[in-house]
C-alpha cells in the first residue's frame, strides 16, 4: 500500500536520501540503482520491488531510465523497544559489574 510522496527521476538523474531506515522504498516505474554509505552491496529495483533497511544510512538512488518510485514512512521504533535490543546486547549491567567487582577485590 502506497502512502508516502511520489518521486519521479528523469533517466540518470541522482536522488539523496539522508536517512534510508526512515523509509521503505518502492519503485513503482523504471529502473533505480540504490546504494547505501558504508555498505558493499548495490540494489536495482524494478517496478514493484522495494527496498527497506533499519540501517540509518545515507542512500543514493540513481534512475537507469526514467523512474518513480514512493517513499512509504516507517514508523520508529519506541523507546521500550530501543532499550530492550540495547539489553539484549549487554552482558551485564555496569551495577552489577560494578557489586561484583566491589566483592571479589575484598
Amino acid at each position: 500500500m502506497e502512502t508516502g510522496p511520489t518521486v519521479c527521476l528523469p533517466a540518470r538523474q541522482l536522488f539523496e536520501l539522508s536517512d534510508a531506515s526512515s523509509a521503505r522504498i518502492l519503485c513503482t516505474r523504471g529502473s533505480l540503482w540504490l546504494t547505501l554509505d558504508d555498505d558493499p552491496r548495490d540494489v536495482v529495483l524494478e517496478p514493484g520491488d522495494s527496498f527497506e533497511t533499519d540501517q540509518p544510512r545515507r542512500a543514493l538512488l540513481y534512475a537507469l531510465q526514467g523512474a518513480a518510485f514512493v517513499l512509504d514512512p516507517r514508523p520508529q521504533p519506541t523507546m521500550r523497544r530501543k532499550l530492550a535490543k540495547n539489553r539484549s546486547d549487554c552482558s551485564r549491567s555496569p551495577i552489577v559489574w560494578a557489586a561484583t567487582r566491589a566483592a571479589s577485590s575484598g
